[in-house]
């Protein structure tokens, strides 16, 4: 079962997952975002993200307004899956992706 630690403060939802970041973590941020507008993950205990996740964060950045999304450590498959998905040129990766 995944697990997650997070912090709510103001507009912003930290998380920091401890599992990996599909279907059901994806359920459980949806239901702490709430009207949130910024969503700051931290994969680094995440040996797996799937298609899922990466849809879910497409649409947040997508939605209107759009939510500001910041990852940390994201392991390779992230970024083998925006290329699958070809959304690797529509993301501003030098801003989400955060060092």
């Amino acid at each position: 079962m995944n697990t997650l630690n997070y912090k709510k403060s103001g507009r912003k939802l930290e998380i920091t997952l401890t599992g990996d970041f599909n279907l059901n973590a994806v359920k459980r941020i949806s239901d702490l975002l709430d009207d949130r507008k910024e969503l700051v993950i931290d994969l680094q205990q995440s040996r797996f993200v799937n298609s899922r996740a990466i849809i879910f964060l497409h649409r947040l950045m997508n939605s209107e307004p759009p939510v500001k999304v910041q990852i940390s450590n994201p392991p390779k498959i992230f970024f083998e899956l925006l290329q699958v998905l070809d959304l690797h040129k529509n993301w501003k990766l030098d801003e989400i992706v955060q060092p």
